[in-house]
């Protein structure tokens, strides 16, 4: 029997010169590799020699990929990469141990699984790289935003783009603007005080155990959609909606950075397939309401959403340039639409995400502190007086007094360093060299950033004891001592926003909704975690395995989302006057 027709056997060479090409090609590609990783093992090597410190174990195989590994063994699983970052800093003289000092940036050969990294970890050279001689961000930082908000945002453009959208919406985000929206600011928080209250027996015992998390997301989301779009999601009374459900699982699942390790999720059909409709959802549900606010024109009223006050700046732009001041032809192009949609996903995504968290931490904190939630509650009731529910009523008629709380502000900034949320990476390159003096050695150094991912290392800084005197601690007392006092903050130690003309645009909201939601909360229920509640919840029993802590806490930063606590931060409330 014939097993090849002639046909065939004609073919058959044909075939087999493609197989050879492609093994010749594959193989090619592997080296050069194989190649990219020797050069850049080599480059440690080099640097090591040229007197710049490099931290210890560097095998020439494994570069510090095992010394990571190493270092992440010391946590749970699920544990936030800052633990490392932190581990790393307060134990440097492990990993340098010839160095004099503390190194100002931690160089680490990642290769193949990250491209080398450059940490700094040295307040002065973070502000020089993102203020003084401001560097773009690296691709890594806007690729994890990517499935969120597209290419085109805030965080994905470079200079001079970037300053233009950050002028058009500098106006909506400023203090003044904010402040006209304080009613309902206080409109939502009371709501979210009203569904805690909800979850308090009347008389005064501690309710059942629930997930806050859950609680201050909807709340946080319903205030960056009111005051970014003028939208009423409700997510806390009726939620979570088709929007919100959408975001989060973007959040959750698709916020991450373009590597190897994350290569296989990438590929993934369902999850390509996942992130499509998220994406489609969210398009469904803003951008009638975009459309809607662009072409609103002027209203008669105080309270101007971002994208209001966005398209007038626009429009303000027209004029300046000599055209016709109701000139609508730039607000009319798709693309303009197109972009307004992007940074309201990012806003959206940044405007609850982050200060969610983060009012969350703020009420495990306090809960951990007694002493410094009575001081709280002094000064809320110093500047409000004694009824909880009359500063409501008092902020509306003066919004300014949400300024006059210096404790206030001084334990969100301690909650915001012991638990920061987010860095920025920004491209190395031949031109960009650090120079660090170095007092003990008497030494001036140049440091490369070419061929690196340089980070500021915030998580790092911020438990870095060398800054901060006993640095793991509780204290927010840092941020109300003179100058000259051992507390006192070295100057750009504190960067949980960041700094430059890069900084966080919507800081001063989150730092707004923080000061109103320890206001309107603090003095009418205790808040605290509950741990054996909830273990009985998941079925937990006497002889299971112990559950992770980090320094004694079960609460602790973790790979899900940006640093969400450890399941979502279970508690139980009660009534403080029931």
């Amino acid at each position: 029997m014939e097993l090849l027709t002639s046909g065939q056997w004609q073919a058959w060479p044909l075939l087999q010169a493609c197989i050879k090409a492609a093994f010749l090609l594959l193989g090619f590609n592997m080296g050069l590799f194989f190649f990219e990783g020797y050069q850049i093992r080599m480059k440690f090597r080099k640097m090591k020699e040229q007197g710049i410190p490099i931290a210890e174990p560097h095998s020439l195989v494994w570069g510090h990929l095992k010394m990571m590994v190493a270092i992440r063994a010391h946590f749970p699983k699920d544990a936030h990469n800052h633990y490392a970052q932190i581990y790393l800093v307060q134990n440097w003289q492990k990993f340098f141990p010839g160095a004099e000092e503390r190194p100002p940036i931690m160089y680490f050969d990642l290769w193949p699984v990250l491209e080398p990294f450059a940490f700094v970890v040295n307040p002065a050279m973070c502000q020089d790289i993102v203020q003084d001689r401001l560097q773009p961000r690296h691709p890594q930082i806007k690729h994890l935003i990517k499935y969120i908000s597209g290419a085109r945002n805030l965080t994905g453009w470079d200079q001079p783009v970037h300053t233009l959208w950050r002028s058009r919406l500098n106006p909506g985000f400023s203090a003044r603007n904010l402040q006209s929206h304080i009613p309902t600011f206080i409109e939502e928080v009371e709501t979210f005080v009203d569904l805690l209250k909800a979850k308090a027996p009347k008389d005064g015992s501690w309710g059942e155990v629930f997930q806050l998390l859950n609680l201050t997301t909807n709340m946080t989301f319903d205030i960056i959609c009111r005051v970014a779009m003028n939208v009423n999601t409700n997510e806390q009374r009726v939620g979570p909606t088709d929007l919100q459900n959408s975001m989060r699982t973007l959040v959750r699942n698709h916020v991450i950075f373009k590597n190897l390790g994350t290569l296989p999720l990438r590929l993934s059909p369902s999850w390509n397939l996942e992130a499509w409709r998220c994406s489609r959802t969210l398009r469904r549900a803003l951008m009638p309401r975009i459309q809607e606010q662009i072409g609103s024109g002027e209203q008669a009223t105080t309270q101007k959403t971002v994208i209001q006050l966005a398209t007038k700046e626009i429009s303000n732009e027209s004029s300046a340039a000599g055209g016709n001041s109701k000139q609508t032809t730039p607000l009319d192009k798709k693309q303009y639409s197109e972009d307004v949609l992007n940074l309201m996903k990012q806003f959206l995504f940044a405007g609850h995400d982050t200060t969610s968290t983060t009012i969350t931490w703020a009420f495990h904190f306090l809960a951990k502190h007694p002493a410094a939630l009575d001081r709280l509650r002094i000064e809320h009731t110093t500047v409000f007086g004694p009824d909880p529910r009359a500063a409501s009523a008092m902020l509306t008629a003066n919004p300014a007094l949400l300024n006059a709380l210096p404790y206030t502000n001084a334990v969100i900034k301690e909650v915001l360093r012991l638990s920061p949320l987010a860095a920025t990476i920004r491209r190395g390159s031949p031109s960009f060299f650090f120079t660090h003096h170095s007092a003990a050695s008497g030494t001036t150094r140049h440091y490369p950033t070419d061929g690196f991912a340089v980070a500021t290392g915030t998580a790092a800084m911020h438990h870095d004891p060398a800054l901060w005197p006993r640095a793991d601690e509780f204290i927010p007392e840092r941020y109300l001592v003179p100058e000259g006092h051992e507390l006192y903050p070295v100057k750009y130690a504190w960067r949980p926003f960041e700094y430059g003309p890069m900084n966080c645009i919507g800081q001063d909201l989150a730092l707004m909704e923080l000061r109103l939601v320890l206001l309107l909360t603090v003095r009418e229920l205790d808040i605290e975690t509950a741990w054996e509640e909830w273990d009985v919840l998941q079925g937990r029993v006497a002889g299971d395995e112990k559950p992770p802590t980090i320094n004694g806490d079960r609460a602790y930063r973790t790979t899900n989302g940006l640093s969400y606590p450890t399941d979502d931060l279970p508690v139980h409330v009660r009534l403080r006057n029931p």
